[in-house]
């Protein structure tokens, strides 16, 4: 993808939800191949699957040079923190309307 920033900060400014796989991310390469194939199949168009690609082989190149930068992702502590807590409301809110 060639531009890669300028698209996430265009998402960033109209509150367009969007999601970043950075080339630390051990899974990164895969999920990449994987959505590859999910956008051959419903038809994207040759230019977008080469530049797809392109973006896959910079990732593996990333992944080859920094191979100690690797790892699965991980949440920090404040961020599993919040994320328990949304998800006891969520279960709350499901009790409370079985109830109902």
């Amino acid at each position: 993808m060639k531009d890669q920033r300028k698209l996430l900060n265009a998402c960033s400014r109209e509150m367009i939800p969007a999601v970043v796989f950075q080339g630390t991310d051990s899974c990164a390469v895969e999920i990449l191949q994987a959505a590859l194939e999910i956008y051959r199949k419903n038809g994207c168009s040759n230019e977008f699957l080469y530049d797809w690609q392109l973006l896959i082989n910079e990732v593996i190149a990333y992944q080859e040079g920094c191979p100690q930068a690797v790892k699965l992702p991980q949440l920090s502590p404040g961020e599993i923190e919040d994320i328990r807590n949304d998800m006891e409301e969520q279960l709350k809110g499901k009790e409370e309307n079985e109830v109902l």
